[in-house]
């Protein structure tokens, strides 16, 4: 997208940078912002950043040759003639403001819900969006599936997208006339400030279980991350309603602590909050239960399968009532809501047993996955699952353990593997079996993912539900620095279609395995 250039002075006014100071011509025209050293176009302005494995500042070089005429620093470095330097405290946390400000501040001009929470953001970023278009409003989504608005789509990389990436999706929807728009605000994504320099109007809490502590090292810095979208982005905005599922200890925490306006939502009983579920009642087909806003009850029947479903659809409710969308309307429109690829996706080649595939890649996911297909399992549970590597290491026995607590056959398979040994991934998980109360006869580690999938076929019996967890919608693996093609959705299929053929897999069954039946 091709924007006027602006002068440096009047782009970090427009951000409104603290501590700046400016080396050089403070009047330069910008034409452009970058972060990659050798991608920089002329007369653009390089932002140098210090990253965990490469400091940019170390490039600057580069990019003065590449064109840039500024670059935006956190330390002393050394004149350039000819270019501008601006020092900041820190890069990282200035580029997101600066994106926007180049862009002319789109998000002014229309409402942002920001969506966090360990699991589910997806599901009720999509709801969310569903209820709104259904409103009237002329809404988008940005998120792990991309960024979808006024009929188009826009393929992105990470579940929120960077600063530079998210101004120029923004910036193009404000062109498309978008009023409402919906973001998936992960941990990274805040942390990084990725969304930094964009108000939020609505802002919810789905809940919180351990993730991610690769990265953030400690369980008080990943909440810390979740906190700061309503500490530092929600409550600064005029007008804004954030919204906590009291359900979960942080949630409950930050209603105790948050000063600006809020409202609560849970599927206990004895708690009191504006929206609530009740009379739930749970089947393979779908989901009931009364919502209750306000005082206002609606009867909601949804597709969407899983109590921790009833969940995500309060969430929805909660941030669709924030931004004031009638009752009725959010319960009638919760009822028709499409489910989300690769969120419990049933896939059905008329076999009889059923057959799912889940996003779950987290211990309380995979957990509430399983409990939720147990109790709707009239036969056995068997689960296909990994753990992905160079990612947390401490979760991989917990969600090892959490497979043999519910199903009745676990199958350990790779995930992405990425630049770690996917065998010593798959012992890491099966040390968690080994302190559940499943048989030994009763796991199996295939570490060929296809194959992992067509053994779970071919255990199962009428009656029973298959689940493949970990990769949901996703259509690659990564195995070291490549990423192959494999969709979960398609093996599964595949396998399936065999199955009803009679045609036995290229793999062959362990004897082990056998004795399941």
């Amino acid at each position: 997208m091709i924007r006027r250039p602006v002068a440096l002075t009047e782009l970090i006014d427009s951000a409104r940078l603290p501590a700046v100071d400016i080396f050089g011509n403070p009047s330069v025209m910008i034409t452009g912002i970058a972060t990659h050293a050798q991608r920089t176009g002329r007369n653009e302005l390089f932002v140098a950043i210090s990253g965990t494995r490469i400091d940019s500042h170390m490039m600057i070089g580069e990019a003065i040759e590449a064109g840039a005429a500024a670059v935006l620093v956190e330390q002393d470095v050394p004149p350039h003639p000819g270019v501008t330097v601006v020092r900041v405290p820190d890069t990282r946390m200035a580029l997101g403001p600066l994106a926007q400000a180049f862009h002319g501040h789109p998000t002014r001009a229309m409402r942002v819900c920001g969506v966090t929470g360990t699991n589910g953001k997806t599901t009720v970023a999509h709801l969310i969006h569903h209820v709104l278009a259904l409103a009237g409003a002329r809404a988008g989504v940005i998120g792990t599936l991309g960024a979808s608005f006024a009929g188009q789509y826009v393929s992105t990389i990470t579940t929120t997208p960077g600063a530079l990436e998210l101004a120029e999706i923004l910036a193009y929807m404000e062109m498309q006339n978008v009023d409402t728009v919906v973001m998936e605000c992960s941990s990274h994504g805040i942390h990084q400030g990725r969304i930094n320099g964009i108000p939020l109007r609505s802002g919810a809490l789905i809940g919180t279980s351990q993730d991610h502590l690769d990265y953030h090292g400690t369980w008080d810095n990943y909440i810390a991350a979740k906190k700061s979208l309503f500490f530092d982005h929600v409550a600064p905005t005029p007008g804004s309603t954030a919204c906590f599922n009291l359900d979960d200890t942080v949630g409950e925490e930050l209603s105790r602590t948050y000063l600006a306006d809020w409202m609560g939502f849970t599927r206990e009983k004895d708690i009191p909050a504006a929206i609530r579920a009740g009379n739930v009642r749970l089947s393979v087909n779908g989901t009931a239960f009364d919502l209750e806003i306000e005082g206002a009850r609606h009867r909601v029947c949804s597709p969407l399968v899983g109590a921790f479903n009833v969940t995500n659809m309060l969430t929805a409710a909660a941030c669709c009532h924030s931004l004031g969308v009638e009752p009725g309307t959010i319960a009638a429109a919760l009822g028709d809501a499409p489910a989300v690829p690769g969120r419990f996706e049933v896939v059905d080649q008329g076999q009889p047993f059923t057959a799912v595939v889940d996003y779950a890649h987290t211990p309380d996911a995979l957990e509430r996955l399983l409990r939720t297909a147990r109790r709707l399992c009239a036969g056995r549970l068997i689960v296909v699952f990994g753990c992905g590597g160079d990612r947390d290491r401490s979760k991989r026995p917990i969600m090892g353990k959490a497979a043999g607590d519910y199903a009745d056959f676990a199958i350990v398979t790779n995930d992405n593997p990425r630049n770690e040994d996917p065998a010593q991934i798959a012992r890491q998980v099966v040390e968690g079996i080994l302190r559940s109360a499943l048989k030994s006869n009763r796991y199996h580690v295939v570490l060929d993912r296809r194959q992992a999938i067509e053994q779970a076929v071919h255990l199962a019996c009428p009656g029973d539900v298959v689940i493949v967890a970990g990769k949901g919608h996703e259509d690659y693996q990564d195995v070291g620095s490549t990423r192959l093609p494999f969709d979960d959705r398609a093996a599964l299929r595949t396998a399936l279609k065999e199955l009803a053929g009679s045609v036995q897999p290229a793999s062959t069954i362990d004897p082990m395995t056998e004795r399941l039946a």
